[in-house]
């Protein structure tokens, strides 16, 4: 026999009596009774698997989160433990009790600087010198609406645009241009 009990679709590739498991039922319509009886199961397993990984998804989050504005470290786990213990701001010694705690550091070379309360993280002098959130690179731009760094630039009457996640890579990807431009690429 070639048909599904279930559906009545001819599945000629797989033999539907050859398996008994299966109770001469497809694949796909044994899998689909499956999850009907065991859906309180797989909901209780995804719950307790949420709970066992909340801290680890909370850490996992953060330092993706710094990486794509920009931080470059060795050990993002050692920052992760000082955000945890941090109670005070390291400029004003403020208590973040009403306020947002903010991880500051350069926005030119990426080096982890402190973490200090959201009033002085915007007061910080590199945060003055930008107009945008470019961090004073030409072609470089941020889309909110994306979250995303956008490179453009005109390279011998073509226009050149990709998007990045990090402005880290969207940097890489400007010097290797200009790089290449320099060894004569574009001729």
């Amino acid at each position: 026999m070639d048909h599904c009990v279930e559906c009545n679709v001819c599945h000629q590739w797989y033999d539907v009596t050859m398996n008994s498991g299966y109770k001469n039922k497809c694949k796909k319509c044994y899998k689909k009774e499956w999850r009907k009886k065991n859906k309180e199961k797989l909901k209780q397993q995804s719950k307790e698997w949420k709970q066992n990984n909340k801290e680890k998804s909370k850490k996992s989050d953060k330092i993706s989160q710094w990486k794509q504005k920009g931080l470059i470290s060795e050990n993002y786990d050692q920052i992760y433990q000082l955000w945890l213990d941090s109670t005070h701001c390291d400029k004003c010694g403020c208590d973040y009790n009403g306020t947002i705690k903010d991880m500051e550091h350069c926005h030119t070379t990426g080096r982890f600087r402190a973490i200090v309360c959201h009033k002085c993280n915007m007061n910080m002098l590199d945060k003055k010198k930008r107009t945008d959130n470019t961090s004073g690179h030409r072609n470089i731009s941020y889309c909110k609406y994306y979250n995303k760094y956008k490179y453009s630039k005109t390279y011998y009457g073509k226009l050149l645009r990709k998007q990045f996640k990090t402005k880290v890579n969207c940097l890489c990807f400007k010097y290797i241009m200009l790089l290449r431009l320099k060894a004569g690429h574009f001729d």
